[in-house]
């Protein structure tokens, strides 16, 4: 009688696979993105069982890109003095063919440029914007979480760049989460440091802080691929702009052959050239 193990191997063997597809960034040990990278640099071993890797070339689908800048009141100043400035240089970085649309998070969450502006525009609107308010970046990501949800098939990046003080939000950071995760899309994000005055409303039940940024922000981009930039200022925010603008440049779609149906993979993916470091999504079907 075969043993559970070698019947295991046995319907293994004789399931059709099927093709996966994971984003993967490749760094140097200073972290600049790493280009030239081919199928024959890439080993995969998923539940401890090494996978067929079919393809590892540069994402070069269009990218549609949401950006969220918070503008509440007590970040009123950097805003104005450095933040928008590194917001356009950014948006100036991106690729010829990107669209992107932008989001204040300062009093509600607001979109003051939709898809296909260019930075030009994109200046000119966020100079009109008054900072207001509480920083409503939960609410936001929600928001925008649900529109990229409706684009199929597209290369959606989600980048927020957020102060790290008093907020408020109509959802609890679970429920943010999960509404965001299920648009499919890659988060980045950059959080600084910056003092205002408070900006308080209410009886502080909806309120969040630090550590609500910390755990959505870090989870989002972690369970993604993505980055997340802490500054200690405002000023730094040019600088990690920068970074997150050259991973754009140089992400990866990894496609291996697995099992049908299986679920809570163990997956770990590795490159033969040596200084090279990977950050990995989640896997797509």
């Amino acid at each position: 009688m075969l043993s559970v193990a070698l019947a295991t191997l046995l319907l293994q063997a004789s399931s059709p696979l099927e093709l996966r597809t994971v984003t993967v960034v490749a760094t140097d040990a200073k972290g600049a993105p790493v280009r030239g990278l081919g199928a024959a640099d890439a080993v995969v071993v998923e539940n401890g069982v090494a996978r067929e890797v079919v393809e590892l070339a540069l994402d070069e689908r269009p990218l549609t890109l949401a950006l969220l800048v918070d503008n509440s009141a007590p970040m009123a100043t950097p805003f104005r003095l450095t933040v928008l400035d590194a917001v356009v240089q950014f948006l100036n970085r991106l690729p010829e063919d990107a669209r992107y649309a932008v989001w204040t998070t300062g009093d509600r969450p607001s979109k003051v440029a939709d898809f296909g502006a260019d930075p030009g525009q994109v200046a000119s609107a966020l100079k009109r914007s008054f900072p207001s308010g509480g920083n409503t970046l939960l609410d936001a990501l929600v928001e925008v979480s649900d529109e990229m949800r409706k684009r199929e098939g597209e290369r959606l990046v989600v980048v927020a760049v957020t102060g790290s003080g008093i907020g408020f939000s109509n959802w609890d950071r679970f429920q943010v989460v999960e509404r965001a995760k299920a648009s499919r899309a890659q988060f980045l994000a950059v959080q600084f440091e910056e003092t205002g005055p408070p900006d308080l409303r209410g009886d502080g039940t909806d309120q969040v802080g630090r550590l609500d940024y910390d755990f959505v922000l870090g989870w989002l981009t972690r369970e993604t691929g993505g980055r997340l930039e802490r500054s200690l200022s405002a000023q730094g925010v040019g600088r990690a702009l920068d970074a997150l603008a050259a991973d754009l440049s140089a992400q990866y779609r990894l496609s291996y052959r697995s099992l049908p149906g299986s679920k809570g993979n163990q997956l770990s993916i590795e490159v033969t050239r040596p200084d090279v470091k990977l950050r990995v999504g989640r896997v797509k079907p």
